[in-house]
C-alpha cells in the first residue's frame, strides 16, 4: 500500500510526507517545473473543500485554474436580499473571482450554464462541449472534481463530475487530461459532527455523502497558512452564508478535511483480464 501511495503521489507531483510539513519547501518541490492545475466544480463556493490545497499549489508556483459550470443565479438567501436571475449570477460571479483573487490562483473560468439545471439532454451537452473547450485551451495536467456521490449529492455536483470524467475516459476530448482525481471527505472525519451554531448547516452536515478513507490514497497535508487563506477566501461568500453560518463553514473545513485535502485517483491499470474475479 506505502508502495502505491508513493506512485499515485509521485503522479499527482505533490509531495505529502512529514518533512513537507516544514515551513521551507523540499529540494523535490523547488525542482518540480510548474503544471497546470484545474479544480472543475458546478457552483461558486463549491472549491471550498479543496481551496488549501489550491493555494498551496499556487504558492509553489503552479498555474491553477477554478472552473465553475453553472453561474448560481438561483441560490437566493433571505439575508442578501438578491432576486434569482442575473442579479445575483452577477454577484456569485465577482465572489468567486474574491475567492481566486484570496487563494492566489488565476481568474475563474465561469461556464455559465443555469444553476440547478444539468440534468437534461442540453444542457449536458453545452456542458461537455464547454469543458472540452477550456481543457483545449489550458492544457491542465491534473483535473480535480467531483466523484460519483458529489459531495452533498447535489444532481449539478454528480453530472459535472460525470461529464469530466467522460471527456477523461472516452479519448475523443480536443485535449488529453494528464490525471484526473476526486475530492471526498473522509467518513471517519464526518462522523464527527462540531458543534454548529445553525441548522442549515446541521441539515447539510446529514445529507453529505462521505468517503470511505481507505478509497482516499492520495492526501495532501496543507499547512496552516494555506488552511487560513482558502478560509478567508470561503468567507467571499456573503450572499450565499450569513455570519454565523460562515462561522461554521470555518468548522466544517477545521474538522472535515482537517489539514488535508483527500483526493481518489481515477485509476485504469490497462491490464485486459476475460474474468471479473482475478
Amino acid at each position: 500500500m506505502r508502495n502505491y501511495f508513493l506512485y499515485t503521489v509521485s503522479l499527482l507531483l505533490f509531495s505529502c510526507s512529514n518533512e513537507q510539513k516544514s515551513s521551507s519547501k523540499t529540494e523535490a518541490e523547488n525542482s518540480i517545473a510548474p503544471k497546470t492545475v484545474m479544480a472543475v466544480f458546478a457552483h461558486p463556493d463549491d472549491e471550498i473543500d479543496v481551496s488549501p490545497l489550491l493555494a498551496k499549489l499556487a504558492s509553489q508556483g503552479h498555474k491553477v485554474y477554478l472552473t465553475i459550470a453553472t453561474n448560481g443565479d438561483m441560490g437566493i438567501r433571505e439575508h442578501a436580499k438578491i432576486p434569482a436571475g442575473d442579479s445575483l449570477a452577477h454577484v456569485r460571479a465577482l465572489e468567486t473571482e474574491c475567492t481566486c483573487k484570496t487563494l492566489g490562483i488565476n481568474p475563474p473560468i465561469m461556464l455559465g450554464l443555469g444553476d440547478g439545471k444539468l440534468t437534461n439532454w442540453n444542457a449536458l451537452s453545452v456542458l461537455r462541449k464547454r469543458l472540452d473547450s477550456v481543457f483545449a485551451i489550458y492544457k491542465p495536467d491534473v483535473v480535480i472534481t467531483w466523484g460519483a456521490e458529489g459531495g452533498s449529492g447535489h444532481p449539478d455536483h454528480r453530472m459535472v463530475g460525470a461529464v469530466v470524467t467522460e471527456l477523461f475516459q472516452s479519448d475523443q476530448s480536443s485535449f488529453r487530461i494528464g490525471k484526473l482525481f476526486y475530492t471526498a471527505i473522509p467518513t471517519e472525519h464526518w462522523i464527527n459532527e462540531p458543534a454548529y451554531k445553525t441548522s442549515e448547516q446541521t441539515n447539510y452536515h446529514g445529507i453529505y455523502k462521505s468517503v470511505d478513507k481507505k478509497y482516499l490514497p492520495v492526501r495532501i497535508w496543507c499547512s496552516e497558512t494555506e488552511n487560513k487563506i482558502a478560509r478567508e477566501a470561503m468567507r467571499c461568500n456573503t450572499s450565499q452564508y450569513p455570519p454565523d453560518e460562515l462561522d461554521d463553514n470555518e468548522l466544517w473545513m477545521n474538522n472535515m478535511n482537517k489539514d488535508t485535502v483527500y483526493l481518489r485517483p481515477y485509476i485504469n491499470t490497462g491490464q485486459v483480464s476475460d474474468d471479473i474475479f482475478k
